[in-house]
C-alpha cells in the first residue's frame, strides 16, 4: 500500500458535504482532482467510498466515514503525542489488546505501565486473531500481544517476549473444537468430515469443552519466556503513533 496521508486528509474534509460535487467546492480541488484522488484510495485500499448508483449525484458510503474518522482519530492521537513530547509528558491512556492464551503477559505490562511508566489510564481487551489484526491495523489499538505479525509490513516497535506451543488434542473424534481463526483457515472438507464442530472465539470455552466433552483440535500451552523451536513466538507490537520514549520505558519496563 502506498503511502496516502494527503488523500486521506482530502477524504476526511470531504464526507463533511453531501456528496463530490458540493465537497469539490469546499475542500479547494476541482471535482475531477477530487474524484481522482477518491478513486486511488478505492484502488490502494480495495473498497468503495462512493455510491455510484445515484443518476446525478453519487453520495458517500458508511466505508467512506468510517475510514474518515479511523485518520481523524489517528491525527488526533498523533497530535496528543506531539504535544507530550513537547511538554515532556507521558502518555495518559492507552488502549492494549491481547490474545486469550498471552493474558499474563498483557497483565504484566499493564501493571508495569502503571508502576513504572506512568500511564494514567489503560483498557485491555481480548480478542481472536483476526479482530486483534483488524483493530490494530485500523489504529483502534495502541499495543498488542499475539503470536503472529499481523499483514506483511515490518513494524518499528517489535519485542519477542517468549514462546508458546500448541499442544495436539484427540479426545474424542465426533467433535472438532477450533477458534474462529482456525475455521476460517481449515480445510473445509477435512472439518465437515467431522460429526460436529464447535467454533469459538473464546479460548476458556474451548479449554471447557475438551476438559468436559473432549474434541480434536488444538490449545496453545501457558506463555513462557525465552524461545523454544518450533514453537510459536510471544510478539508485543507498537503501534507507529506511539511515541519512541514511550516505547522505550515500556520495553525497558517488561525487560527488567
Amino acid at each position: 500500500m502506498q503511502q496516502l496521508y494527503y488523500e486521506l486528509s482530502v477524504l476526511a474534509k470531504a464526507v463533511n458535504f453531501k456528496n463530490l460535487s458540493a465537497a469539490a467546492l469546499h475542500v479547494g480541488l476541482s471535482q475531477p482532482q477530487l474524484s481522482r484522488i477518491i478513486a486511488k484510495i478505492e484502488d490502494e485500499l480495495k473498497i468503495v467510498l462512493l455510491d455510484r448508483s445515484a443518476k446525478r449525484k453519487s453520495g458517500w458510503t458508511a466505508v467512506a466515514f468510517q475510514l474518515a474518522e479511523i485518520f481523524e482519530k489517528s491525527i488526533r492521537r498523533l497530535e496528543l503525542e506531539m504535544q507530550g513530547i513537547s511538554n515532556n509528558q507521558m502518555v495518559g491512556e492507552l488502549h492494549i489488546g491481547t490474545l486469550e492464551g498471552l493474558s499474563d503477559f498483557a497483565l504484566k505490562a499493564v501493571h508495569l505501565c502503571f508502576e513504572e511508566v506512568g500511564v494514567k489510564k489503560i483498557t485491555l481487551d481480548i480478542f481472536d486473531l483476526n479482530e486483534l489484526e483488524a483493530n490494530f491495523l485500523s489504529g483502534n489499538l495502541d499495543l498488542i500481544f499475539t503470536s503472529k505479525q499481523p499483514g506483511r509490513q515490518k513494524f518499528k516497535y517489535l519485542m519477542e517476549l517468549g514462546f508458546q506451543k500448541l499442544e495436539e488434542i484427540n479426545s474424542n473424534k465426533n467433535f472438532t473444537v477450533l477458534s474462529s481463526f482456525e475455521y476460517g483457515r481449515a480445510n473445509k472438507k477435512e472439518v465437515e468430515a467431522f460429526p460436529h464442530i464447535f467454533v469459538s472465539n473464546s479460548l476458556a470455552m474451548r479449554r471447557s469443552w475438551f476438559d468436559k466433552v473432549g474434541g480434536v483440535g488444538h490449545m496453545p500451552t501457558e506463555a513462557k519466556k525465552g524461545r523454544q523451536k518450533d514453537a510459536e513466538p510471544v510478539l508485543m507490537i507498537g503501534s507507529e503513533l506511539l511515541s519512541p520514549v514511550l516505547w522505550e520505558n515500556i520495553t525497558t519496563a517488561i525487560s527488567e
